[in-house]
């Protein structure tokens, strides 16, 4: 049994006397720092906030120049007020309602006053100024048109797979409506860009259309689905194509060799499964034999389009002319 001396218990005093000491210290900081914060956050401040900018107006009617999306807003408040604002307020907004203009309003300024007057949910913080201080709105009668939809889809295959066919886009028109002059030079409309990887069967998503102009022209449907037919990719050699005259017979006294080539194609497992092998030609038009200076011709082969034709065996037919004894 052992025996705590008079040592002992001085050197065991002392530790928790270290313990209690250095746990004193970080309360006296945890209790300084919450002090100072709270004196401060409750001292006033002032700031720039970027508040969004939405302009409603009339469905006939159209801006025709150029609306930043956002305004820096000067506000004034606690440091209470000015955290929840910048940091926690996702619903602040300068929504301006001009759905009421008079008739043929061509021109309208958004003053400082009707500014001010349109902020959402920032009733607790002082509204000292606007960048800008004011807009000035050209406004015209709208236009509106449809036009197609172009993918920026890129798809990274798994080694050994293919895309059978184009990407397909349902819709793949959108209707656009805004200034006529902008409306005029607009031919077609982007999807966002959107990159995937490792792609090894059919694939279906939604994907949202690139709005580049949210202020001057609307676009309706916002979004659309993408698909694409992803099988495995495989190949087939297919022999003895005859060579054939697309438009007639061959000219007289003109000759080729050979009369059969063999193909090379490649496509996904499904589509070659559902190949019919005796539906291939190897053409040559009679306008191509007259005008041929060179003795070679290259056949035109009927792939169906979600196929690829990979080589032509031999990959030239031989043309000549017979010469014709007197």
């Amino acid at each position: 049994m052992s025996h705590i001396t008079g040592s002992d218990i001085k050197l065991l005093t002392i530790k928790i006397w270290e313990k209690l000491h250095s746990r004193g210290i970080f309360l006296s900081f945890f209790i300084a720092l919450a002090l100072w914060l709270y004196v401060n956050l409750n001292n006033q401040y002032t700031t720039f906030v970027t508040v969004p900018l939405d302009i409603l107006i009339d469905e006939d009617l159209a801006i025709e120049n150029i609306i930043q999306p956002d305004i820096k807003v000067e506000v004034r408040a606690t440091g209470w007020e000015l955290f929840n604002l910048i940091y926690l307020n996702r619903s602040k907004i300068c929504q301006v309602d001009l759905r009421n203009l008079p008739q043929n309003t061509k021109y309208y300024e958004l003053t400082y006053s009707k500014l001010s007057q349109s902020f959402a949910d920032m009733e607790k913080v002082e509204i000292r100024k606007t960048n800008p201080e004011s807009i000035k709105l050209q406004i015209s009668q709208i236009s509106k048109k449809t036009v197609p939809i172009s993918h920026d889809i890129t798809l990274d295959l798994r080694y050994g797979f293919t895309i059978v066919g184009p990407i397909v886009l349902n819709p793949d028109v959108v209707e656009i409506k805004g200034f006529g002059g902008i409306i005029d030079s607009i031919h077609s409309i982007s999807t966002v860009h959107k990159e995937i990887s490792d792609v090894h069967n059919d694939i279906s998503q939604v994907i949202a259309i690139k709005d580049t102009l949210p202020k001057i022209i609307k676009i309706n449907p916002k979004q659309t689905l993408f698909q694409a037919n992803v099988q495995l990719k495989s190949g087939i050699t297919i022999e003895q194509i005859p060579v054939r005259i697309s438009d007639g017979d061959l000219p007289e006294g003109h000759q080729i060799m050979p009369k059969f080539v063999k193909i090379y194609i490649e496509g996904g497992v499904e589509e070659l499964a559902d190949l019919d092998l005796t539906s291939f030609t190897a053409s040559i038009s009679r306008d191509k034999i007259k005008n041929d200076t060179l003795g070679l011709i290259i056949p035109e082969i009927n792939v169906p389009k979600n196929l690829k034709l990979v080589s032509i065996d031999p990959p030239y037919i031989y043309h000549f002319i017979r010469r014709i004894e007197e």
